[in-house]
């Protein structure tokens, strides 16, 4: 495995005091963030702190996304990847971030599931449009030569490997695949990584790195909350060990969404941690 950083957990940098701070921790490659389209996250409020004023992103053009990966390339880095915003039946920005990432030179873009917080539809409704919508995204990506991958994330119809694994499992695995977040498990969808990592298979085709953990509100009630990646519910040196004896050799985006430090002291600290755990060298 190799290690890169996904750089929603940068907010504060630019693209190229990303660049030369994830050189100097000494992580191999970026997963860049691509702005969404305005208006198509209709959320009230942010979920989180990063994605407000966010300077680590790209924008939705081909040219920007070109001129980015020279510039990551020219520090020595690999651009493992882009995390666009795409909506499921938004079939345009599909197109776009495909192309911008085959301009870029990488193989995969992310994809998320529709939330019903969102949409208000049930999740059979949802479903059957994710669904519908994967085949023009399996045609794109076949075309494009980028691979489409659907993140396992909270909050969204997508929430654990086995709701993933009921949307990706009929389309080719060389195109379409599943993002492993291993953090977002605190938050929902947990299943036995060993069943998990069984089931999805060829479908495996990215891990995202990050911890949680539950705190207890003044109410009483317990509510998840990101950590430190050693601080948190997830064994991080066991997954990633669990990751290795089932044959995974791909990128892992450490993606600390922690607010216990800035995120350029967060970023050192991670590559200092991993050496400890001798998963970074």
């Amino acid at each position: 495995m190799r290690f890169s950083v996904a750089t929603i957990s940068l907010p504060t940098l630019d693209i190229g005091e990303s660049i030369a701070e994830i050189t100097a921790a000494g992580f191999g490659g970026v997963e860049w963030r691509v702005e969404p389209r305005p208006g198509s996250i209709p959320d009230a409020q942010p979920a989180h702190p990063f994605l407000v004023d966010h300077r680590s992103t790209l924008p939705l053009d081909v040219a920007a996304a070109e001129s980015a990966a020279a510039e990551t390339r020219a520090a020595g880095l690999e651009v493992v990847g882009l995390a666009p915003y795409v909506e499921v039946g938004d079939i345009a920005t599909l197109r776009l971030t495909c192309d911008m990432a085959a301009a870029a030179g990488t193989g995969q873009i992310r994809l998320q599931a529709p939330r019903i917080s969102r949409t208000n539809k049930p999740y059979s409704v949802l479903y059957a449009e994710t669904v519908a919508f994967f085949a023009d995204v399996e045609a794109t990506a076949k075309e494009t030569g980028v691979r489409a991958l659907l993140e396992i994330h909270h909050n969204t119809i997508c929430s654990s490997a086995s709701l993933a694994h009921r949307v990706v499992a009929r389309f080719d695995p060389a195109h379409v695949g599943v993002i492993y977040d291993v953090g977002n498990f605190v938050f929902e969808g947990y299943e036995a990584h060993e069943i998990a990592l069984d089931l999805l298979g060829d479908h495996l085709g990215h891990v995202h790195l990050k911890n949680a953990a539950h705190f207890r509100s003044p109410g009483g009630a317990w509510r998840p909350g990101w950590t430190p990646l050693e601080d948190g519910e997830v064994d991080v040196p066991h997954v990633l060990g669990l990751l290795h004896e089932h044959g995974y050799r791909g990128w892992v985006s450490v993606e600390d969404m922690s607010l216990d430090r800035t995120p350029r002291a967060a970023l050192r600290h991670n590559a200092a941690q991993l050496r400890e755990w001798g998963l970074l060298h």
